[in-house]
């Protein structure tokens, strides 16, 4: 492996985009780069709606990344989001390639996982996960790494993650006319999953709720893996909408009551029911009044919240994870800090809370410890375990038996077993 990488992460959402600069070396992941938040233009609710302000929005983030780290930026895993997203659990089935030993190999594994990929999916539907869950050699069940076992039939259940080609290729099309190649779309809920979650909740059985600005991205997992995504078309803004349209004050101004509000509770470690008959000062943004009972504050926020926790809580019934979840929900995304988020999360879904922050990086830490850089810290280690992988498991493929891409599609999904 050489010394050192440069992977890139581009989060691309409804209120910001964020470009994320990592060197990557064999024990180390720096953030030597970050764009800050750049406003989203021409994109709603996770879909491009104009490719110009799109590419507008991205072109400078990208700019002020290349700035702070001083490396130029060719290439980058780059988030993808929107209600078009879904989720289902995929089975396949091979039979171990014949050899003296009937031992299984990388070959059988890649093929194995093709066969899972082989579902019937409308022409507008593209693929963007397929993730090994679980192995079963000839009826032995709960294999994470069937490499070099011996036997002679094996099998594999799989995540497999899809949305709509056109969303995906929009997407893709802004990146590139910023003179970026995208390397990899990610799930926005997969690549939060992997800077907040920890390997014991992901085998315990836990729920990621990434809340951005137009959407919330829904992640299940269970037994170390993925089984249940989805994404649901609310967000953080419709929180300020409420409150705009409560203080009849302008939205920019209605956004700087809600950050304030959450940062004081944030600073003082105050709950909600702790300051509930205090006032909040709005004196500087021209109301019609100066001062606001925090508790009406607090109403209009809850009830944005609550309905949010519902339609998740709806999506774990649906999806038959009712009790099944006991490390329970971790919240993060750019209004994971809003003030009362966790009481409301607690009451409506009745399980544990955390909020996640990205965690398994060095370097410009204070530029990235928000909630709301979890998706672009999170692309960046996913970009890096697919690299480190496939360093560790690349050989020569001109001599032997398996394709170049057969070949680069297990080194993707190896970076994804325990």
């Amino acid at each position: 492996m050489p010394k050192e990488k440069i992977i890139t992460g581009i989060d691309i959402g409804s209120t910001k985009v964020s470009t994320t600069v990592a060197s990557v070396s064999e024990n180390k992941i720096s953030v030597i780069g970050v764009s800050g938040k750049v406003p989203s233009k021409g994109i709603n609710k996770g879909n491009v709606v104009d490719i110009d302000s799109s590419v507008e929005a991205i072109a400078a983030s990208v700019e002020k990344a290349e700035r702070m780290s001083g490396v130029s930026i060719s290439n980058a895993f780059v988030t993808i989001n929107g209600s078009h997203i879904e989720t289902l659990n995929s089975h396949g089935v091979v039979a171990v390639s014949p050899s003296d030993t009937s031992e299984i190999d990388r070959n059988d594994v890649a093929r194995v996982i093709e066969a899972a990929q082989a579902i019937s999916l409308p022409s507008t539907r593209e693929i963007i996960h397929v993730i090994p869950r679980d192995f079963i050699v000839d009826s032995q069940e709960g294999i994470k790494d069937p490499v070099g076992m011996s036997g002679v039939r094996l099998e594999v259940e799989t995540n497999v993650i899809h949305g709509s080609a056109t969303a995906m290729r929009n997407i893709t099309k802004c990146v590139n006319q910023v003179g970026v190649d995208v390397n990899e779309l990610v799930y926005t809920g997969l690549a939060s999953s992997e800077a907040v979650l920890t390997d014991t909740e992901k085998e315990l059985g836990v729920l990621l709720v990434d809340i951005g600005g137009g959407t919330t991205s829904v992640i299940a997992f269970l037994e170390g893996s993925p089984i249940h995504s989805v994404v649901l078309p609310i967000g953080g803004k419709l929180i300020t909408s409420d409150l705009a349209i409560g203080l009849r004050s302008r939205l920019e101004d209605a956004e700087k009551i809600k950050l304030r509000l959450s940062n004081e509770a944030l600073i003082t470690k105050s709950t909600p029911s702790e300051t509930y008959d205090e006032d909040f000062d709005v004196s500087e943004f021209d109301l019609e009044i100066e001062r606001v009972p925090k508790s009406m504050l607090y109403k209009i926020m809850n009830a944005r919240l609550e309905e949010i926790f519902r339609l998740v809580a709806l999506e774990v019934t649906k999806s038959t994870l009712s009790g099944k979840l006991p490390a329970g929900i971790v919240i993060t995304g750019g209004a994971g800090m809003t003030a009362g988020i966790e009481k409301s999360a607690k009451v409506n879904l009745k399980m544990p809370v955390r909020i996640g922050t990205p965690k398994g990086v060095t370097g410009l830490i204070d530029e990235i410890k928000g909630t709301d850089s979890s998706a672009g810290v999170g692309a960046i280690l996913y970009g890096t375990k697919l690299y480190r992988g496939s360093n560790l498991l690349s050989f020569d493929t001109k001599n032997g038996t398996i394709s170049k891409r057969v070949s680069k599609l297990f080194e993707k999904f190896k970076s994804f077993l325990p």
